[in-house]
């Protein structure tokens, strides 16, 4: 369940004593007068070398357009999710409230990530996909290192997404929090066992995005010049951005960060998939890509890119576009 209220910041002021059921049932009960439901989901585009990345939400506030205090939807009970399990166009529902209808200009996911709380200790199951009922995030890697996520001064602001949002009166707004986990984790050694989650997610409309997907040739995936330790990905870049490599954050928790414009806005991991036929094919998948124009390239070491100017690619509302990578995108000289 979720318990609706109006946060100040002095402190706690129950405006509304709404008791709602949680994320499956609230959409679906009568919707009040001036309300709207504000539906929430989560997806992930992927990391090497993770088994698990378990993220515990205990709840989301909503700031309204010209009001003062945000609107704090509390769970309850805490949604806790395994993004691994939600990748590419794949989504997991975290909460379903009504809030009044009208238009917001950010969200703030309110994620449990602290230091030192050693959260996920108890779990030692790679092959599990279910994450533990724990004392917080924690990061589970194939080779059995766990790792407890905080983000540094989440415990104080959680997870700000500015974006322009609209809850229709007597009807939903549907969002998802699209999580681009290969770029959202740092585990320097003086750390261990915490690591550092510096998250990039971008909030998008439901009702504005399409997916991305295709083949790679094995023969790119398994060049003699890969970097093995790399995992392959398919990069997504704004329309006019030659491809590059990612900018990642500085190990230093406090270190202020600002993303490069120029880095992808979203990654596939390029994984083997067993085909109707049975064989198998290196695919990949991007979910909840904004309508639009993009250039998307392949890389197997995150520093060249095939083709080297990227492929063009147009993104439509609801729909699925493929895109493939073949031998043909090889440069000349190769």
């Amino acid at each position: 369940m979720n318990n609706i209220t109006n946060r100040s910041r002095f402190g706690l002021l129950v405006v509304a004593a709404i008791t709602l059921t949680s994320c499956s049932g609230s959409g679906s009960d009568p919707i009040e007068e001036s309300m709207g439901v504000f539906n929430l989901s989560v997806s992930d585009s992927g990391i090497e070398d993770a088994a698990k990345v378990c993220i515990k939400f205990d709840g989301v506030q909503l700031k309204k357009t010209d009001e003062g205090a945000p609107i704090a939807i509390d769970f309850t009970a805490p949604e806790i999710v395994n993004l691994l399990a939600n990748q590419g166009a794949n989504s997991q529902p975290i909460t379903s409230t009504q809030v009044p209808a009208g238009n917001y200009e950010w969200i703030r996911l309110m994620v449990d990530a602290n230091r030192g709380n050693d959260a996920g200790s108890a779990d030692t199951d790679q092959a599990d996909p279910e994450c533990l009922a724990d004392d917080g995030s924690y990061l589970l890697t194939e080779t059995g290192l766990l790792y407890s996520l905080f983000i540094p001064s989440g415990d104080q602001t959680g997870l700000k997404l500015i974006k322009d949002i609209t809850i229709p009166v007597n009807s939903s707004g549907n969002y998802t929090a699209e999580w681009d986990l290969g770029k959202s984790f740092i585990a320097p050694p003086g750390l261990a066992p915490d690591a550092i989650m510096k998250p990039v997610v971008k909030l998008v409309a439901n009702n504005e995005v399409g997916t991305l997907l295709g083949r790679v040739a094995d023969e790119l995936v398994e060049a003699d010049d890969c970097d093995v330790e790399f995992a392959p990905k398919v990069y997504v870049f704004d329309d006019g951005i030659a491809p590059n490599p990612i900018d990642y954050p500085p190990e230093d928790p406090e270190a202020p960060f600002e993303p490069d414009p120029n880095d992808p806005v979203a990654t596939g991991l390029v994984e083997q998939q067993e085909q109707d036929d049975g064989s198998m094919q290196y695919r990949y998948s991007v979910g909840f890509l904004l309508a639009g124009e993009y250039e998307v390239a392949f890389t197997c070491d995150g520093q060249t890119f095939i083709p080297e100017a990227g492929k063009e690619a147009t993104i439509a509302i609801g729909e699925v576009k493929e895109i493939n990578f073949d031998l043909d995108d090889l440069p000349l000289a190769q």
